[in-house]
């Protein structure tokens, strides 16, 4: 599909009759070059309005939207002179024209025109083939440019290059709807729509008359519900996501700032705390070998003549034995007996000891007096260095001294740094607190929802039990059943469908993205969620925020999204850029001319101004270039002239002066 021939006639800033004939080649981008307000955004509006008529997108000029009739007609109150050329409503001109010839393997001539009468105007559309012949006018003709360029799909070809970044700021319902139509996801909504439309009309017009009224007032209570649901679900979406999603936002940003804090003394105060618990163990357990040096060696080691008693006491009648001998105990008990001086206790003493000590078999000593154990306590504590132990304990004790005292030092920073950012844990203690109000809030409109919801199920119960009351026989139920069927089997196909093209459609957008983006930016991949919801991520799969990113950032992923889904529908549909750099920077401004315009389409018509041109990469067109086409204005009237190519060629840019 290519434009042959745009004739514009007293629209906008075009006074009379005005051509632009493209030629007929395999080069596929035209330059039209004018200064602003010379003629390009009416050239660009001309052929919107030409296929379309006037929607909202054209109805938007600056802050303000304007209504179908000030835009026509005009409207002094805002500043509007309306869609008749000035100079030629003041030469008493009642007639403004588009004429927009589309070859597409046939020739199709669309005409639309506005004829004035005083402040009212007439407007009508025709369609003509090769030879003149009215083909269809009205609904029709406009049914037949849709099906070969939907106006959803026209906003993604035709576009300002400064304003093209605002694709990425869509509202999720104005963005989705946008590429659901693109993508011919649309048939299902009319196929689901126009089921309803007809059960409502089987309905209606097998209904008993008697209750025809009660119907009409439940299925008018029953649509306004719907439409407040409607109103509350975008009203939870914009609570949820936006506002949510900020205050979340700023939460992380403090609560890493607050980490990182709490981190540089944090780590080593775990530390000393660690090593202060290792330390405690370990003067502990020296302590015990103290006890025991204390209590058991140091006697032996004050006294000589005892430690060598012992240990020829411990040699003589313990060292090797399993047991200790009868007569051992006899010696034993005679040194014990010496040291009493009472002879009544010493008799009562020596008996105990006898019944104690002896056993049934008098050549045999006692069971529970083990030598083995005897002797090897005393082994290891002659092992111990009390020299060394002493020693180690002075150590210890010191050490743990110095740990104290560093984690009071530590702690003492750590409760320093929280005065000094005192300010940032009090603001997120209130964004804390405001995210848990934000919650509360979105709470209740989920509440609010759900009982409207429920209210809606109890309404369209009543419409079902109305609607079996009023059928008059099985063969409009059957109907009801059928197109009941349609609308589910509508609603799986197109989820299944939707998710199979959003996939392949993800694929395209980021081969793209590739091509067009800067080496030096994070971003890595666009990904299209199942509510084609735009997100974008780094290198390491880290969720980048898309509304914070430059206008040449956002120009570049919006770029990406139109060249993939033009790639993606494989349709052979014109693109027309005003202002093609918009607010890209050089380096991005480079990749757009090198990579993107010459390959997004068959016929691209780009409208420069003479400064954009000074950009190097404009020399890189060249070879692609079909014509150049110049914009002069005098006034209220914009004159149109065609330049050489080789002009761009030899100068840096193209002035006014000489193309």
């Amino acid at each position: 599909m290519r434009f042959k021939s745009i004739v514009i006639e007293n629209i906008f800033s075009y006074y009379g009759v005005k051509s632009f004939n493209f030629n007929d080649n395999d080069k596929p981008i035209s330059l039209i070059i004018g200064e602003n307000g010379f003629g390009k955004t009416s050239f660009i509006n001309s052929i919107k309005i030409a296929l379309h008529g006037i929607n909202k997108d054209i109805l938007t000029i600056g802050n303000q939207v304007l209504s179908k009739e000030d835009f026509v007609v005009g409207n002094s109150n805002k500043n509007f002179s309306g869609l008749l050329n000035r100079k030629a409503k003041l030469d008493g001109i009642k007639e403004a024209k588009i004429v927009v010839t589309i070859d597409d393997d046939e020739l199709l001539i669309v005409e639309r025109i506005f004829n004035f009468k005083d402040n009212s105007y007439i407007e009508s559309l025709m369609i003509y083939d090769e030879e003149h012949t009215l083909l269809a006018q009205g609904d029709d003709a406009q049914d037949i440019i849709n099906q070969k360029i939907s106006p959803t799909m026209a906003r993604f070809f035709f576009f300002d290059g400064e304003k093209i970044q605002t694709i990425a700021d869509f509202s999720h319902a104005e963005f989705t709807q946008m590429l659901e139509d693109v993508l011919e996801l649309d048939i299902y909504d009319q196929m689901i729509n126009d089921a309803e439309y007809l059960i409502r009309k089987i309905n209606r017009a097998e209904l008993d008359q008697n209750l025809k009224v009660l119907v009409e007032e439940k299925e008018t209570v029953y649509d306004a519900l719907k439409q407040k649901i409607l109103q509350m679900e975008e009203t939870f979406s914009s609570e949820k996501k936006i506002i949510l999603k900020d205050m979340e936002g700023q939460k992380r940003e403090i609560e890493n700032k607050l980490n990182k804090l709490k981190s540089r003394f944090q780590k080593p105060l775990s530390k000393a705390r660690v090593l202060l618990v290792i330390e405690e163990g370990e003067r502990q357990q020296l302590i015990r070998q103290m006890k025991q040096v204390t209590l058991v060696q140091l006697p032996l080691l004050l006294n000589p003549s005892l430690q060598s008693k012992v240990n020829k006491d411990i040699e003589s009648n313990y060292r090797g034995k399993i047991q200790i001998d009868a007569n051992v105990l006899l010696i034993k008990k005679e040194e014990f007996m010496k040291l009493l001086d009472n002879i009544d206790s010493k008799n009562k003493i020596a008996s105990a000891f006898d019944k104690v000590f002896k056993s049934s078999n008098k050549n045999q000593s006692v069971s529970f007096a083990n030598p083995h154990t005897i002797e090897k306590q005393f082994d290891v504590l002659e092992k111990i260095d009390l020299s060394k132990l002493l020693k180690d304990l002075s150590r210890i004790t010191q050490s743990i001294k110095e740990t104290q005292s560093d984690i009071v030092i530590l702690e003492n920073k750590i409760a320093d740094d929280k005065k000094e950012y005192e300010e940032d844990f009090i603001t997120a203690t209130k964004i804390t607190e405001n995210i848990i109000r934000q919650n509360i809030k979105c709470e209740q409109l989920e509440e609010n929802i759900s009982t409207l919801q429920l209210e809606e199920k109890g309404l369209k119960g009543e419409l079902a039990k109305l609607t079996i009351k009023e059928h008059k026989n099985n063969i409009a139920n059957s109907k009801i059943k059928t197109l009941q069927s349609v609308i589910v089997v509508s609603l799986a196909m197109k989820k299944k469908i939707k998710k199979d093209k959003r996939i392949n459609l993800e694929k395209s957008i980021n081969i793209k993205f590739i091509l067009l983006k800067k080496e030096d930016w994070d971003a890595n991949k666009i990904t299209l969620d199942e509510n084609f919801n735009i997100n974008l991520y780094d290198i390491d799969g880290n969720a980048m925020d898309i509304l914070s990113g430059s206008s040449g950032q956002k120009q570049i992923i919006a770029t990406a999204l139109i060249w993939g889904i033009s790639e993606y529908i494989a349709e052979d549909i014109p693109m027309i850029i005003d202002t093609p750099l918009g607010r890209l920077d050089e380096k991005n401004q480079s990749l757009i001319l090198n990579k993107f315009y010459p390959k997004v389409s068959k016929q691209v018509i780009i409208l420069p101004t003479p400064s954009e041109l000074k950009h190097e990469g404009f020399k890189t067109l060249v070879p692609y270039l079909s014509q150049i086409f110049k914009l002069t204005n005098a006034g209220s009237a914009t004159s149109i002239e065609e330049a050489k190519i080789s002009d761009i060629i030899n100068t840096k840019s193209i002035t006014m002066g000489r193309v």
